[in-house]
């Protein structure tokens, strides 16, 4: 059987590095198979006999995808397409199937004009009708998908993904075991600290925890905030924000930390603070999840479905919600207990979604 993947979509991010590991994984799985590998850059990654990695610099949703990425699909003729995306020539005739992390550019995105919401909404429900089978990871997701583009229940098929971070920790985990560091020492924090690395996409509704961190030290309850990832450290309006709250002692912006250092950062950090208000997966908990950190989050279904008790939630439409149970959180000390994720490590693999991916295919 030959399998198409398109791949242009790939970058630095973190959806980007859990398709790369799920298909790297498929491939491995499927040997019998050929591949050929559609991007926009070159993939070290998949070196396989069976493998053939095609260069075509095609962006997605660009016009050269409608007519010049449509016809370099019909000349190879392919048995069966996987997309990671809805971006695709809407006129693609072949078999295929789309995975779908959620919708959420649907309620995020920040549309130009009118006109441009109305293009992406027009491809993306022809070409998620289109598709053979749409693979998602949840019964939300599948919800949504039937409710907005009224697909079929039995062409949405459910499968268990995982955490992509979790292979990158791996590979460092002999360095991260031999270095000692005092993280309060090397970045000068004060206090007691918690860490938010969800992320500055304006969903992840990260805003909300400065008023927290005000109304904690106004209690005389002293805590600093460390914000990971580098985008965030730009934003403006969150800097304004933290001078208006006359904070700026209590807030932490650290760059690219260093892998064999965020072990003890994540040790020394009373928790993870998860405040979004829509995640249809939650990528960004990969690291708390594999250094066994308790994790403070938005009560929101996917996530409970995944985490169950074994941490912490919040309304994260109320400042109220999230200062009291952050509150509560450290009076409580539950920090001082370290939370076993043993078995969400072991159910949300890459090798078990690789296998159920293999399944529907089948």
């Amino acid at each position: 059987m030959k399998i198409w993947i398109d791949l242009r979509f790939v970058k630095n991010e973190l959806y980007s590095r859990f398709a790369i590991q799920l298909i790297k994984t498929f491939i491995e799985q499927n040997k019998q198979n050929d591949y050929i590998v559609y991007t926009n850059d070159f993939l070290e990654w998949f070196n396989f006999e069976n493998c053939n990695i095609k260069k075509v610099n095609i962006k997605n949703g660009s016009i050269k995808e409608q007519f010049e990425f449509l016809k370099i699909l019909n000349k190879d003729a392919n048995n069966l397409m996987l997309f990671f995306n809805h971006f695709k020539p809407v006129n693609y005739k072949w078999q295929y199937i789309t995975i779908v992390w959620g919708l959420k550019d649907i309620y995020y995105m920040n549309f130009s004009s009118y006109f441009e919401k109305y293009i992406y909404l027009f491809l993306m429900n022809k070409n998620l009708k289109k598709s053979n089978k749409i693979v998602c990871l949840d019964q939300n997701t599948k919800n949504e998908l039937i409710e907005k583009f009224d697909i079929k229940e039995s062409d949405i098929k459910i499968i268990d993904w995982f955490f992509p971070e979790s292979e990158v920790i791996d590979e460092a985990k002999n360095e991260i075991e031999d270095i000692n560091v005092n993280i309060r020492t090397k970045y000068s924090i004060n206090n007691d600290f918690f860490i938010y690395s969800g992320g500055d996409s304006i969903e992840k509704n990260y805003e909300k925890l400065i008023s927290v961190i005000t109304r904690l030290n106004n209690d005389w309850i002293k805590t600093d905030l460390v914000f990971l990832w580098n985008n965030i450290a730009t934003n403006i309006n969150l800097r304004n924000q933290i001078l208006e709250n006359k904070i700026e002692k209590n807030i932490y912006f650290l760059w690219d930390v260093w892998i064999k250092q965020k072990k003890h950062l994540y040790n020394e950090s009373l928790w993870i603070i998860f405040p979004s208000f829509y995640e249809p997966f939650p990528f960004r908990l990969s690291e708390p999840l594999y250094f066994n950190t308790p994790v403070l989050s938005s009560d929101l279904k996917n996530i409970r479905n995944i985490f169950w008790e074994k941490i912490s939630y919040f309304s994260p439409i109320s400042v109220n919600s999230i200062y009291e149970n952050t509150k509560k959180y450290l009076l409580e000390k539950k920090q001082e207990l370290k939370p076993n994720y043993k078995e969400i490590k072991e159910k949300y693999t890459k090798e078990n979604c690789a296998l159920q991916l293999t399944q529907i295919i089948k």
